[in-house]
């Protein structure tokens, strides 16, 4: 009977974080995040939402390729670094904020900054951070990072996937669809 009741429980657990993937409509590809901000889906992705995201992407499964989006508030802690942001924050700054988060993932490997640049994203100052790291069994790992900070907090769009093949296969999609990105 106990045996049954942890089944049971596990069963449930699953079934409750199981929430369905949407293919993007190609008639509707526009997508509005809490009033802040819209972005145009790509094309031949599915969705996800997530507590932690406001958009979740993925084209081949998550382990694979996946863009997501989020936006957190200023006095909230980034995750690795433990550091807040402000508006006044520069571009290099939020830079400098993304790199550090990523290198303090442990699990990363052989880390490296690919390209650091000024960016804009919906019109708004922002940076373009692309990193590369390898996995302890040595896949190379590709992301791309457009973020800001502005008054309602920082905002970050990620792209990641393997660098061989996978990453460069979704490159674009996410490259149009940071281009189609505009502020409410």
């Amino acid at each position: 009977m106990k045996y049954l009741r942890h089944s049971l429980f596990l069963l449930l657990l699953t079934l409750g974080g199981c929430a369905p993937w949407s293919a993007v409509d190609p008639d509707n590809r526009s997508i509005s995040i809490k009033d802040d901000y819209a972005l145009q889906a790509p094309l031949g992705w599915v969705r996800k939402n997530y507590d932690l995201y406001d958009v979740f992407f993925s084209r081949d499964g998550p382990v694979l390729n996946f863009i997501a989006a989020y936006r957190e508030k200023h006095d909230r802690e980034l995750a690795h670094t433990k550091r807040k942001t402000s508006p006044e924050l520069l571009p290099q700054e939020v830079a400098e904020l993304v790199i550090a988060e990523q290198k303090a993932v442990s699990a990363r490997g052989a880390f490296s900054v690919l390209s650091n640049r000024p960016a804009s994203i919906g019109g708004k100052p922002a940076v373009r951070v692309h990193t590369r790291w390898k996995t302890e069994r040595g896949l190379p790992i590709e992301r791309l990072t457009y973020a800001l900070v502005d008054h309602r907090g920082r905002l970050a769009f990620i792209y990641e996937a393997p660098g061989l093949v996978y990453f460069p296969k979704g490159l674009d999609d996410f490259e149009t669809m940071m281009k189609s990105v505009v502020f409410l």
